[in-house]
């Protein structure tokens, strides 16, 4: 067996396979960096649970939202907070989501959920990606080709092809933080277009397994993808989704709302000015609260002529070596 250490970083190795990913998606390796940046050693486990949503797939929204959660422990204790705020504001089984916050019942178990949230050990990283940033995991001269070597079976167009690796590369680029060798994964998604079939379903863990190989190159566990709607009557599946939801739903709020801001790290700074709605406030509060134990970055990939630029973005005062986030350019594809 592979042994790395508990402290290793093996992303950061210069492999022959590390440098050929870097080569391809040199955005993935400043993804890598920002994002360890901000995690406590040792940071490998034994088993990964992951949550995700997207948003900003709306024409007024500028980037679209990709949102994982990531998690390597916490899960019980947030499933008996879960059982206790749902006993007293979801009796009925409603779930949780940012579009549907109009609902006063929902509005009075947002803050429980998000308190919940907060005590998980774990990471939630939503990668903002401006929309004028076609082509990100794959191109359009070799989408057909990548296709058929991987064997897949669905009917995929270009555009659909890339929409799904762009989600299960960027998993895959988040689980290189935290996996070792024998790495169980289980990844749980909305009912996303990605996922929206049986056929569909399993191209999409085919192609998950192939990306996280690229930056995982030694033997992993059990990879498991399942949806929301595999969900048991006991909601796990849907709160667990919950959390990137609200986080997706408010940083596409203000995406749209402050869409005449270039950059996000300027239009991060305009939410200061209350010009949000309630709901977005309360999320964006808890987003950029770093006192509780489940930590969270965003990620902008902005398009910047014929380049892109790749940052985190801070909301309170960074280290004077990271005040503007760790900033990587690349030539545009």
């Amino acid at each position: 067996m592979l042994n790395l250490g508990p402290h290793h970083d093996h992303w950061q190795l210069l492999t022959p396979q590390n440098l050929a990913a870097r080569r391809l998606w040199g955005w993935g390796y400043s993804i890598q960096k920002q994002v360890s940046a901000g995690e406590p050693r040792p940071r490998d486990t034994g088993k990964l649970l992951i949550a995700s949503d997207f948003g900003g797939e709306h024409a007024g929204s500028s980037h679209l939202v990709y949102c994982y959660l990531v998690i390597r422990g916490g899960f019980a204790g947030w499933s008996e907070a879960l059982r206790t705020a749902r006993a007293k504001f979801l009796p009925d089984g409603r779930t949780m989501s940012y579009k549907k916050l109009g609902d006063p019942i929902r509005q009075q178990a947002l803050v429980s959920f998000l308190t919940a949230a907060a005590n998980l050990d774990g990471h939630l990283v939503a990668v903002a990606v401006d929309k004028r940033k076609k082509w990100l995991s794959t191109a359009p001269d070799v989408a057909d080709e990548f296709r058929q070597s991987l064997g897949l079976t669905a009917n995929w167009n270009p555009r659909a092809f890339e929409a799904m690796a762009r989600k299960v590369h960027l998993a895959g680029i988040l689980i290189s933080l935290w996996a070792r060798p024998y790495t169980d994964v289980t990844w749980i998604t909305d009912e996303d277009a990605f996922v929206a079939n049986e056929v569909r379903h399993d191209d999409a863990l085919l192609v998950a397994a192939r990306f996280s190989s690229f930056y995982s190159p030694f033997p992993m566990g059990v990879y498991r993808m399942n949806t929301t709607g595999q969900d048991s009557e006991s909601r796990d599946y849907e709160d667990l989704c919950a959390i990137p939801d609200l986080a997706a739903g408010m940083l596409s709020e203000i995406s749209t709302r402050l869409s005449k801001v270039a950059v996000w790290e300027n239009r991060m700074r305009r939410v200061l000015d209350g010009a949000l709605p309630t709901k977005t406030e309360i999320i964006a509060d808890w987003f950029w609260d770093v006192n509780m134990p489940l930590r969270k970055s965003l990620i902008s990939i902005d398009v910047e002529g014929e380049r892109y630029g790749v940052r985190k973005i801070w909301m309170l005062e960074a280290p004077e070596d990271t005040a503007t986030g760790e900033a990587s350019t690349n030539r545009d594809g």
